[in-house]
């Protein structure tokens, strides 16, 4: 705004703050930081959208998924597998699952395409990854090659 004012408050959250640009990370004043979700928080969230996405979802078209051979053993082998996810991260697999299912003739999801799913999110989540320390570094390298001349 250019004047300080008490009228107002700006949040500003990111996974990658690393993306802001000098200009937004000189008017931040302050700063906290909130790690990834432990297992107990990821066990906690894999159950709720086990709930909202699976078996009450939400819509008048959506239609309640049937799990087979999933239960707290299968559960709590995806929060390990989670590790590193983010809440928006399992929410994301949670849509996958149901849309696992949804490809299915009756929205079956069994055991064998419930660790599938959380194999293929997980390496998605590293491409993902990997394109943006590609990017970072190209950034860098721009940034050195223009104050080196």
């Amino acid at each position: 705004t250019g004047t300080e004012s008490d009228q107002f408050m700006m949040v500003y959250a990111s996974n990658q703050p690393s993306q802001f640009d000098e200009a937004v990370m000189d008017r931040i004043d302050e700063m906290v930081k909130f790690g990834l979700p432990g297992p107990e928080e990821r066990k906690k969230m894999v159950a709720l959208y086990i709930e909202k996405y699976l078996l009450n979802p939400p819509g008048r078209w959506a239609k309640k998924v049937t799990t087979v051979d999933i239960g707290d053993a299968e559960i709590d082998k995806v929060v390990t597998e989670t590790e590193g996810f983010s809440g928006r991260a399992i929410s994301k697999l949670a849509i996958a699952w149901q849309a696992a299912a949804y490809g299915t003739e009756d929205a079956v999801l069994d055991r064998e395409t419930f660790f599938n799913t959380v194999a293929i999110h997980r390496k998605s989540m590293e491409q993902k990854e990997s394109w943006l320390n590609r990017a970072e570094n190209r950034a860098e390298s721009l940034t050195t090659d223009l104050n080196s001349t």
